[in-house]
């Protein structure tokens, strides 16, 4: 890159990398008639849950101890009662996250953040019983957080929830999200170190999701939902390409042009492969003016 005064870089810098603008904070109170809506919604539904769990549970097992009982033993009811038990749980799980998403939806579709976060708080001790749906209300917590300002809060949540499953896949589709929230409540912060950090770990659990995604799937329904699988994949190639775009910014402002040049190429990279959207055209267009700018670099 041409030689030119300290000052002078640093202006050229701040030009055309920018610096970080915190986006307008919801400083709006919790609609409290919708929170009392969701939290209706969720307590019913988790109470219902308990009582399909007790109710089934009390069938199958007195049932299935009947048939155990019975001279001579009755074989069929024993593993029909098995059966049902096992349903019994199936359903009664699926009830309870329904409960966890029907009530965080219907809070967000009111902007009645206190319950959202209140839920996927208590969403988030559901761990052992539903670890996707934990990890989904993570994200919504993180987020709810970073847009009301509470980009502290937000980052401990990320953090927490890098330290049950960043080294697991399971559940990166919505883990890499959350990490993006916790880059970009650093950056704001200006703590570039740790929003570079985060930053790569949004590529690396965003990556995981996308090669995952790639794999072939086996089965009638995997096959109906393959053209449903494609779409997703290049939504996640945006929020990976914006992982790639900030890492670059960052190291443009530290004056890093080596490692700037190599985010950028591998944000042009990626975002060609991304669905259509405004966010796609602009990043795509600014990559592409910083990589002319570093040709020489």
């Amino acid at each position: 890159m041409p030689q030119m005064s300290k000052n002078r870089e640093k202006q050229r810098v701040k030009k055309l990398g920018g610096d970080m603008q915190a986006p307008p904070v919801n400083t709006a109170a919790s609609n409290e008639q919708g929170d009392k809506y969701a939290m209706l919604l969720f307590y019913s539904a988790e109470v219902l849950a308990g009582l399909l769990l007790i109710g089934g549970t009390a069938f199958s097992v007195t049932r299935f101890i009947q048939a155990l009982n019975a001279h001579p033993l009755d074989w069929a009811t024993c593993i029909w009662m098995t059966v049902a038990l096992a349903f019994t749980f199936i359903v009664a799980r699926s009830l309870a996250w329904l409960a966890v998403l029907g009530s965080v939806l219907l809070a967000g579709k009111l902007n009645a953040w206190q319950s959202m976060e209140d839920i996927s708080r208590k969403a988030q001790k559901m761990q052992k019983l539903m670890p996707s749906g934990a990890s989904w209300a993570t994200m919504v917590l993180a987020q709810s957080l970073a847009s009301r300002g509470k980009y502290k809060e937000a980052a401990e949540i990320a953090e927490a929830e890098w330290a049950r499953n960043g080294s697991s896949d399971k559940n990166d589709q919505t883990l890499g999200p959350t990490c993006a929230i916790a880059s970009f409540s650093y950056q704001i912060e200006g703590d570039m170190k740790n929003s570079l950090i985060w930053n790569e770990r949004t590529i690396t659990t965003l990556g995981r999701a996308v090669e995952n995604l790639k794999k072939p799937k086996k089965g009638l329904l995997a096959n109906a939902m393959s053209q449903q699988s494609g779409q997703y994949i290049a939504q996640v190639q945006t929020q990976l390409g914006a992982a790639y775009f900030g890492n670059a910014n960052i190291y443009f402002q530290q004056m890093n042009y080596r490692q700037a040049k190599e985010n950028y190429r591998k944000t042009i990279e990626i975002m060609s492969q991304a669905a259509e959207s405004p966010q796609k055209a602009e990043i795509l267009r600014v990559a592409k003016e910083q990589m002319q700018r570093l040709k020489h670099s």
